[in-house]
């Protein structure tokens, strides 16, 4: 991966017009907001004390000693490529000492450089961390194993490219025995 800039680049990437990329974004954008329900203002909303209270992203590193439940699940996003993992697809991790290890692990990621990378192929799997305190839920943390191997949901993009030791720390949380980074890149068609 080389900095150069402000872009990341992925090789394995069709190259694409930055004008026909911004018409792609904007068809599919106004395309998914045309199929989202419309909800009646007549329905029902659930009570409030029913539902999970909801905390800002920047404040999951702050909450680490209140954590207490975590769910991990994969997402592939071009289920095509036949990946397969040692794992099931969803993990609940409720021991809390290995659902704040797992937190402290994301929090301890750096951000992510700014710059120009030659990203490898990212075959589209995705974690999705969701953390709880009691009822209190965050958002998501989203974890991509491959291509440049960016961490969302944290208020700041961080980077898990240079941190292997936070792949083991997930693993470890979710019961595997020998957890690496390639354990959550899955094996494929590919040889990966």
């Amino acid at each position: 991966m080389h900095e150069h800039g402000s872009r990341l680049v992925n090789f394995a990437a069709p190259r694409i017009r930055d004008g026909a990329l911004a018409a792609i974004a904007m068809a599919v954008a106004v395309t998914v907001a045309g199929c989202a329900p419309s909800r009646s203002s007549t329905a029902p909303a659930a009570p409030a004390s029913s539902l999970p209270i909801s905390l800002t992203s920047s404040s999951l590193c702050q909450m680490v000693p209140k954590l207490d439940r975590l769910v991990v699940r994969r997402v592939d996003e071009l289920a095509q490529n036949h990946f397969t993992f040692s794992f099931p697809a969803e993990v609940t991790v409720t021991a809390t000492r290995r659902v704040q290890v797992a937190a402290r692990a994301l929090c301890a990621l750096p951000k992510m450089p700014t710059g120009v990378f030659a990203c490898p192929a990212d075959f589209g799997i995705v974690y999705h961390l969701s953390f709880f305190a009691g009822r209190r839920s965050f958002p998501d943390v989203t974890v991509r194993p491959a291509g440049c191997q960016q961490v969302g949901g944290l208020g700041v993009t961080r980077w898990v490219a240079r941190s292997p030791q936070f792949w083991r720390a997930i693993g470890l949380a979710i019961g595997l025995a020998h957890p690496s980074s390639q354990t959550f890149r899955g094996s494929g068609p590919l040889g990966s």
